[in-house]
């Protein structure tokens, strides 16, 4: 529509010298302008349907639990069933109005994903939002990176999201409508920690400006929130990732770090709940004009 009102306006100036007017603005902007005047800052997302993976805890559990303040349905997805349940009646008991969904579901499942999103579009008929948090860190230099390391962190923090991705540009690109969040890393730029993780962190950056490109002309947009280091259960628990058990302990890239970057990077934190705010204003109609974008929330740690 706004491109046809943009026509209109060139065939009636072409050739000629002149300066817009303010009744020439209003010509050719969309209706939703007025969304300044009606836009319900409290309920930033509301009605909208969220697809949120990792949400069990960390930044997945706040963005959820920010998203269903804000009004979204909230399908909430996770590998451990139990703690998920646990997660979704935690929120629904923060806010009595909270609409939130738990799928147990493993992202890296392909067969699982094709289901999730089947089950999505017969229970909803639509989805408006997705989030792609779940990932993990590991913390192998490259050349302590064995084949298992690369499979697992590619599998997960690669090439589930990318399969998420594809399933949901489906669904947004059919309705015209729908915004993607990519959760990432600033190791995907500058990669102090973990080989795997940052070049698969590193991927999804690019893919993210790939689905933003496809998306060009659309009212579908693709971004990315870059944590820095961010207090979570994972974060603080890293000596528990599977990488580290059953073997002599591999060298980590935290060994070869400058000790004053790993103090300055611990001194000044980010916690989950600035992850989801950066996620929830990249998930709502504000956002709609900004696309293919990485966005670092990471309180300058790596400037």
């Amino acid at each position: 529509m706004i491109n046809e009102r943009l026509k209109k306006l060139d065939e009636k100036h072409i050739n000629q010298s002149w300066q817009p007017t303010v009744d020439d603005y209003r010509a050719i902007a969309p209706e939703e302008d007025k969304m300044n005047y009606s836009f319900n800052y409290a309920r930033m997302v509301d009605g909208k349907i969220a697809l949120i993976t990792g949400a069990s805890d960390g930044m997945g559990y706040k963005m959820a639990e920010l998203y269903a303040q804000h009004g979204a349905k909230v399908i909430m997805v996770a590998r451990r069933a139990e703690k998920l349940e646990n997660a979704a009646k935690e929120i629904k008991e923060h806010f009595d109005y909270a609409e939130v969904y738990a799928y147990p579901a493993d992202v890296t499942d392909k067969e699982g994903t094709a289901k999730l999103f089947a089950w999505i579009m017969e229970k909803f008929g639509r989805l408006d939002v997705l989030v792609n948090n779940a990932g993990a860190g590991d913390p192998c230099i490259p050349d302590t990176t064995d084949d298992d390391i690369i499979d697992w962190y590619v599998k997960l923090n690669l090439e589930a999201p990318m399969r998420y991705c594809r399933e949901a540009l489906k669904i947004m690109l059919e309705q015209n409508y729908g915004h993607i969040v990519n959760v990432s890393s600033i190791n995907a730029t500058r990669p102090l920690c973990g080989a795997a993780y940052s070049a698969a962190k590193g991927g999804l950056n690019t893919w993210t400006k790939s689905v933003a490109i496809r998306c060009v002309g659309t009212n579908v947009n693709c971004n990315v929130v870059g944590p820095g280091f961010t207090v979570t259960p994972l974060s603080l628990n890293q000596e528990s990732n599977a990488t580290q058990t059953g073997e002599a302990k591999k060298a980590r890239s935290v060994d070869y770090l400058p000790i004053l970057h790993v103090k300055s990077t611990r001194n000044v934190p980010t916690f989950c709940i600035d992850q989801a705010n950066l996620a929830l204003f990249l998930g709502s109609d504000l956002a709609r004009c900004i696309t293919g974008q990485i966005v670092n929330c990471d309180n300058g740690q790596y400037l």
